[in-house]
Parts: C-alpha cells; structure tokens; sequence
C-alpha cells in the first residue's frame, strides 16, 4: 500500500512511499498510528491551493498580503490536518464532525471571505476556522494524533495559539464573529 509520509516532503512536494507496520501495531488493526492516506480528491485539492497560494504570494506586493502570507501558507496544511483526522480511528466522532465541517467549508466556494473575489486572502476565514477547530479539538484528541497529522514546518500547538491571538488582525470583528458562528451551530 502506498502513503504520503510528511517526513519525505520536499519544497511542498510528496513522494510515494511503501508503508512500513510497526512490530508494536497488532495484526488486523488498521489505524493504530499509521499515517492517514490522502484520498486523490484531497491530495489533488491540496496540490492546487498549495500552487495557488505560491502563485498569488510571487505576484503580490502590498501591505495587507505580505501581513497575511504566512497564515495563507498554513492553509494546505490545515486541510490536510483536517482530512486525516476525519479518518482516523482514534478521533472521535465529535471531532471528526468538527474536522468534516471544516473540510467541507475549505472546499466549498460559499464561504464568508470567497476565494473567487479575493483570491488567497479569501483562505483567511478558512485558516482561522481551522484554528479554532484544532483549538476545540485539543480537549477532546490526543495531543500526539494531532501532531502525528500535522505537515507545518512550525510547530502546530504554537500556530493556533498565535493564530487564534492574531485573528483579529487579519479580518475584522464582524468576519471573526461570523467565523466562530459557523462551529456554533453545528454541535
């Protein structure tokens, strides 16, 4: 069986690599620390934002996205958190309904700050809803599952806290409102 392991990634690229089990992994039992597969719609997702992002970054110069740039770039790399969480057996099914509301949000274009209008800085109101849901999610997943899924060079505990500190920077207070609304009311 083939995996993308984040532990071969290179510049954002991943390569295919034979799974290894574990001598402590019982017989059987699937999802006992293995790193999750990328289905190839998210992979192919996870491709195209990572493309998009470099692309729209290379091109801008103004204040607000140099601000932002470094939040943009943790994009990919929520959602492939996020992905991975919704199935793996170790997560809850209030998490993973958490993880699945924000996939969901990433890939579809109705969202508060649209991708379509605003290009990148439209994944904003993604990232920081990715941060608030691993914020919820840490009182309920093992703080090494969630680290096991995590491909951000920086480390992902740290991210949040800084990101949930700097949200208020990045959009406004009615957006950031709006953005909490949406895990609300979905419990």
């Amino acid at each position: 069986m083939k995996i993308w392991d984040k532990k071969k990634s290179v510049d954002g690229e991943w390569e295919q690599i034979e799974k290894i089990t574990s001598e402590e992994e019982e017989p059987g039992k699937e999802g006992a620390g293995d790193l999750i597969v990328l289905e190839k719609e998210h992979q192919r997702f996870y491709d195209k934002l990572r493309k998009k992002i470099e692309d729209f970054i290379s091109k801008q110069s103004n204040h607000r996205a140099d601000a932002a740039t470094p939040y943009i770039l943790l994009a990919p790399d929520f959602f492939v958190l996020m992905a991975r969480l919704l199935k793996d057996k170790r997560v809850s099914a209030k998490s993973k309904t958490i993880a699945g509301i924000v996939v969901a949000y990433f890939i579809s274009p109705l969202d508060i700050i649209p991708e379509l209008i605003s290009g990148p800085i439209g994944f904003l109101d993604d990232i920081i809803l990715a941060a608030y849901a691993v914020s919820r999610m840490m009182n309920d997943v093992d703080k090494q599952v969630l680290l096991e899924h995590w491909n951000g060079k920086e480390d992902l505990l740290q991210t949040v806290q800084n990101l949930v500190k700097k949200a208020e920077d990045l959009v406004d207070k009615k957006v950031l409102g709006l953005i909490g609304n949406v895990l609300n009311k979905k419990k």
